[in-house]
């Protein structure tokens, strides 16, 4: 993995006296500026003023890093606190501060650390608060495994490989990657399996890190515990880059699943994959999705970004959500070869109903004062859980609703595309017959025809081809005049199939999130 080059990201610190000797250990990806100045249109960057003359921060700065202490210029002035980037903000622990002002700095994510010790924040700096988001999965099919242990192998689509073993007493090497994972000096990899395992079967992880230049052996861990599995994070070197190797292990006798293997740079204790971000885990083969929260302007609406199907971990939609100004989240589904449609089991879905709930809580928003919106897979996710809601507006492009029916169209449609989608049906259901695609099609409109969208502006940009779910559209504008016969419903068609014209269809979608934000008094 590898991190896209650009700018160094400002840490900027305004304040009586600096922490200049300290942040010498920063990297090269950051560059320190302390200064003593109490003028909102100092410039920092040449012909850039910090503030303008309404005291508005400069977009210049949004991608900065800004440490707050006792000498803070505007410490007690909440239109600045309120304005600096969220989950990019460190504030001392020594400030004596107003509870409101604290709560503040809370909803902005931003993070304590300790003024006697400021080498620490540098070095923490340095690990975690790198430029966007990066992951990767592996896929067991190309996994070497053990003869000598192994005698049959089940593959269960490309969902996961099932291994029976037998009166296996001592620790043994099952499978692993047939390549090792470069790590750069100054960062974490969190390693993080999908698995299932049977009563009398105990699963381990050894990770053998070296050296990349000498080859030196730097360390050996063995694994045993089911959160290590799920999430265990290997640090690099301060100067130079390591390799590390995965290697599964087994012992007893039954039944074990393994699904993809993780790679994702770490936030450390500060988050997953983006800063103070969270992490939902399924009880099928503890997959993840990701759900970022950034408090925006701390202004109504609430939105909520689920992201399409993408083989590349990380967050969509970053830059176009905070663009809006608002707060937002953002949803990711990490599970599969590119995202599992964010169902999962009661207790799963009830958590990604109550995430969004008591961030609107925490906001002081009402229940209403939300969208939820999604692109292709998406859809799925916005419609679903804004069905459960009751938002002000659910925007979507590309609507998806029948994931039996995709499943079946990849026999007949689309016999070379998007083969995922069967599975996806296995994820969730016993087999591909008729019946068990009918299952999971009833499974999405049982929610929504159960619904309450009462107050929900629907709008939705679809394809008048489309391979996937061709009837997804009729289907949507039917059930929602059943729950809504009053309601507003938005619609464009676009010619084409799924993939095609997705440039229009993203800038309809724009389009009718903005006009929704107007009714929030937002430009």
């Amino acid at each position: 993995m590898s991190l896209r080059k650009q700018q160094p990201t400002l840490v900027i610190h305004l304040t009586r006296y600096g922490f200049t000797d300290a942040a010498n250990i920063l990297g090269e990806d950051y560059q320190y500026y302390w200064s003593d100045d109490r003028r909102w249109q100092q410039e920092i960057i040449a012909d850039q003023p910090l503030f303008d003359d309404a005291g508005k921060l400069n977009k210049a700065y949004q991608r900065a890093l800004f440490i707050i202490d006792n000498g803070f210029p505007w410490l007690t002035d909440r239109r600045v606190i309120q304005q600096l980037p969220a989950n990019q903000i460190f504030f001392a622990k020594q400030l004596k501060i107003s509870s409101e002002l604290h709560d503040l700095l809370s909803l902005r994510g931003a993070i304590e650390f300790n003024k006697l010790h400021p080498e620490k924040l540098f070095e923490m700096i340095n690990y975690y608060w790198y430029s966007g988001s990066d992951g990767y999965r592996y896929d067991p099919q190309s996994w070497l495994f053990n003869p000598a242990l192994v005698k049959t192998i089940y593959q269960r689509g490309n969902l996961y490989r099932e291994f029976q073993v037998t009166d296996q007493e001592n620790w043994d090497v099952l499978t692993y990657p047939n390549h090792s994972f470069y790590l750069p000096a100054r960062l974490t990899d969190t390693i993080s399996l999908d698995y299932q395992v049977f009563s009398g079967v105990q699963l381990g992880l050894k990770i053998k890190q070296i050296d990349v230049e000498t080859g030196y052996p730097l360390q050996t861990i063995f694994l045993t515990k089911n959160e290590d599995l799920n999430s265990f994070e290997i640090k690099g070197p301060r100067k130079r880059a390591t390799q590390f190797q995965v290697l599964l292990y087994i012992r007893g006798s039954g039944q074990v699943r393994i699904g993809e293997l993780h790679v994702r740079r770490s936030r450390g204790a500060y988050g997953n994959m983006m800063i103070n971000d969270q992490m939902l885990t399924d009880q099928q083969l503890h997959g993840n999705i990701g759900i970022y929260f950034n408090a925006g302007d701390l202004k109504p609406p609430l939105n909520v970004y689920f992201a399409g199907y993408r083989t590349k971990e990380g967050y969509e939609g970053n830059r176009m959500m905070a663009s809006m100004g608002a707060p937002y989240l953002l949803i990711s589904d990490w599970r599969l070869e590119g995202g599992a449609f964010y169902l999962g089991d009661p207790a799963f879905e009830h958590q990604l109903v109550s995430i969004i709930k008591k961030t609107l809580q925490r906001l002081q928003f009402e229940p209403q004062q939300l969208i939820l919106s999604g692109m292709s897979m998406g859809t799925f996710g916005a419609l679903y859980y804004g069905a459960q809601l009751n938002p002000s507006g659910i925007v979507v492009g590309k609507p998806l609703t029948q994931l039996g029916e995709i499943a079946q169209n990849g026999r007949v449609k689309r016999s070379t595309d998007f083969r995922t989608a069967e599975d996806i049906q296995l994820y969730y259901e016993p087999d591909l017959t008729e019946a068990s695609s009918q299952h999971l099609n009833d499974r999405f409109w049982n929610v929504f025809r159960a619904g309450k969208l009462t107050q929900t502006t629907l709008a939705v940009a679809y394809m008048l081809q489309d391979d996937y779910d061709q009837t997804a559209f009729q289907r949507l504008r039917q059930a929602y005049w059943q729950l809504n016969p009053a309601g507003r419903l938005l619609a464009k068609g676009f010619v084409g199939r799924h993939n095609d014209d997705t440039a229009g269809v993203v800038q309809w979608f724009q389009r009718q999130y903005r006009f929704l934000l107007q009714e929030f008094g937002r430009d």
